[in-house]
C-alpha cells in the first residue's frame, strides 16, 4: 500500500507538469486554431533559462519562476509574428509544419551550445515530509508538493485569465467565430500574439518546473510536447479543464505502467492511450460545444 501511494504521489508531481504543458499547447489551438509542435522546444527553453538564471548568473528562484517565462513567451510571440504570420497566409498545414521544424531546430541549436547533455539545478526545497499516517511508511520531498502545488495553481490562473479577463475574451472570440470576431473589431494580429504569449509563458513556466525533477536536457522538449499532446487529446483539444485530467490520467498510467510492467511500457502506455481515444473518443473526454466557424 505505501508502494502504490508513493507511487500516485510521484504520478501526480508528475501530472501538475504535463498539465501545465498541455493547457499552454491547447491555448495556442484554442485561440488560434495552429497545433503548435514548437511548444515543447519553449519549454525546454525555460528549463535551460532556469539552469542559466540559477547556475550561471546566480540569481534567485523568484526570476527564474517570473523572468524566464515571461522571456519564453515574449520569444513566442515573436516567433509567430516574424516566422508564422506570413505562412499563415498560404495554409495551416504549412504554419503546423513550420512549428515542427521550428522545434526540432531549437533542440538542435541548444544540443550545440551546451555540450553537457544533462544539466541540473539545485530544488526549491530541501528535505522530506513524512506521512501523516503512522500506518503508511510514506515520505514526500518538499520539493514535490511545491512542484504539484505551484503547477496546478498556474493552471488554473491560466484558465481564469482565458475565461474570465478582457485579454481571454478576444482569445475566445477567435475560437468561437473567426469572422465574427473581426467584425466586432478585435484584431487578429494583436489577438494570436497574445496567444502565443501566453502559451509560450506557460511552456517556459513549466520547464522551470520540470527542470528539477527531469532534469535539463534538449531531449526534455519531446519529454515534454508528447505528453502535452496526449493530454490534450484525452481531455478535449479545445477544453482547458479537459487537460488537466488528461494530465493526470496519462501521468497515472505512465507511472504504473513503468512500475509494474517495465520502463519500456512507460511510452508505449502512452500511444497506446492516444490510439485508443482517437478510435473510441476522438472529441476526448471533456468535448466544448462551441466550435470554429469560418
Amino acid at each position: 500500500m505505501s508502494e502504490l501511494l508513493e507511487l500516485l504521489i510521484g504520478a501526480f508531481k508528475l501530472g501538475a507538469i504535463y498539465s501545465l504543458a498541455a493547457i499552454g499547447f491547447v491555448v495556442i489551438h484554442k485561440a488560434t486554431g495552429t497545433v503548435n509542435f514548437a511548444h515543447g522546444a519553449f519549454c525546454m527553453l525555460g528549463a535551460y533559462g532556469a539552469f542559466a538564471a540559477l547556475t550561471l548568473l546566480g540569481l534567485p528562484y523568484i526570476v527564474a519562476y517570473t523572468l524566464v517565462p515571461l522571456l519564453v513567451g515574449l520569444l513566442a510571440a515573436g516567433t509567430e509574428w516574424i516566422l508564422l504570420r506570413p505562412l499563415r497566409r498560404a495554409d495551416i498545414f504549412s504554419v503546423v509544419m513550420a512549428t515542427v521544424f521550428l522545434g526540432v531546430a531549437t533542440m538542435e541549436l541548444v544540443r550545440l551550445a551546451y555540450e553537457t547533455e544533462l544539466l541540473s539545478i539545485p530544488p526549491v526545497f530541501d528535505g522530506m515530509v513524512e506521512s501523516l499516517s503512522s500506518r503508511l511508511d510514506v515520505f514526500v520531498s518538499k520539493e514535490a508538493i511545491w512542484i504539484s502545488v505551484g503547477a496546478v495553481f498556474t493552471v488554473l490562473v491560466a484558465i481564469v485569465v482565458f475565461e474570465r479577463l478582457p485579454v481571454g475574451r478576444g482569445m475566445r472570440a477567435m475560437a468561437s467565430n473567426y469572422r465574427g470576431a473581426q467584425l466586432c473589431g478585435y484584431s487578429v494580429p494583436r489577438t494570436y500574439a497574445a496567444a502565443w504569449f501566453l502559451g509560450g509563458a506557460l511552456a517556459g513556466l513549466a520547464g522551470v518546473f520540470a527542470a528539477p525533477a527531469m532534469g535539463i536536457t534538449p531531449d526534455l522538449a519531446t519529454a515534454l510536447i508528447v505528453p502535452a499532446f496526449v493530454a490534450a487529446v484525452i481531455g478535449g483539444f479545445d477544453s482547458l479543464r479537459g487537460v488537466i485530467i488528461g494530465g493526470f490520467l496519462l501521468a497515472v498510467i505512465e507511472t504504473l505502467a513503468a512500475a509494474y510492467i517495465s520502463s519500456a511500457a512507460k511510452s508505449a502506455a502512452s500511444f497506446i492511450l492516444v490510439f485508443a481515444m482517437l478510435l473510441i473518443r476522438p472529441e476526448g473526454l471533456f468535448p466544448e460545444a462551441a466550435r470554429r466557424h469560418a
